[in-house]
């Protein structure tokens, strides 16, 4: 469509000006709108943020303030956040099991099982040898010489003993399975009385004993096989076996159980 000049009248120039006029208006009022708009969003963003800002500040004042309550309560009462620990014995001789004083008026078959598995763990320690003290340097005395004793005749020693006071090689001194059977460990107590449940079964032959693990828990072993503790055995007549061996264990040894 060509535009013909030549035509064109007066008016229809006027009105494309007043049009050219409406619509630049209307752009800059557009124009204007948006930016308008777009400074409000800013503006609530920025007083969105002061506000959190604000809010976190304060969140973090009330925390320290607390932390500084909690420093002075624990310098004021040094004790009141100390381990309780498993098993403690106080001045007083007061015994308190996981952090709660044992009284024999509450001491149940549960506490009594607890206490045995705490004191268990005093046993690598009872079991392990006993290191000789280191003896004293000796000091350089000028020597002296003792005074003569005066001799006595040996006492000729009775029939049937030796002269150190033992028994005669064919009279063998007596020993207690009482005793040596408490000289023993936990589990090896434990072990003695499977050994003698095994004893005619199938399980005899099998090799199968208990023992203590360096960490003072159990080691089960099955032939050359060895499992750190009764659940990871998978022979389930062999679990039941060793379990039936401690609660013997427990009926005959730990009274109270």
């Amino acid at each position: 469509m060509q535009l013909n000049f030549a035509m064109t009248t007066v008016p229809t120039i006027v009105l494309w000006i007043v049009g050219l006029i409406i619509f630049g208006v209307g752009a800059l009022l557009g124009y204007f709108n948006m930016n308008i708009e777009a400074r409000k969003k800013l503006e609530a963003v920025e007083t969105n943020a002061e506000i959190l800002r604000a809010e976190a500040e304060r969140k973090l004042e009330a925390a320290e303030r607390k932390l500084e309550e909690a420093q002075m309560l624990r310098t004021q009462t040094p004790g009141a956040f100390a381990d309780p620990g498993l098993l403690s014995i106080k001045s007083d001789k007061t015994i308190e099991l996981d952090g709660v004083p044992l009284s024999t008026a509450t001491f149940t078959a549960d506490k009594k099982k607890r206490l045995v598995e705490l004191i268990s763990l005093f046993r690598p320690f009872l079991d392990a040898p006993v290191q000789a003290p280191q003896p004293a340097q000796p000091t350089n005395f000028p020597p002296t010489v003792p005074p003569a004793a005066p001799v006595t005749p040996p006492t000729p020693p009775a029939p049937g003993s030796s002269l150190l006071g033992v028994s005669a090689p064919g009279q063998p001194a007596k020993k207690d399975p009482e005793k040596e059977f408490k000289l023993l460990s936990i589990v090896q107590q434990i072990d003695t009385v499977l050994q003698k449940r095994m004893e005619g079964t199938p399980l005899e032959g099998q090799g199968i004993r208990l023992t203590d693990s360096p960490a003072g828990a159990v080691e089960v072993y099955i032939g050359l096989q060895k499992f750190d503790s009764i659940d990871e055995v998978p022979d389930e007549a062999v679990k039941k076996a060793i379990r039936a061996a401690i609660a013997e264990w427990e009926q005959k040894y730990v009274p109270g159980l």
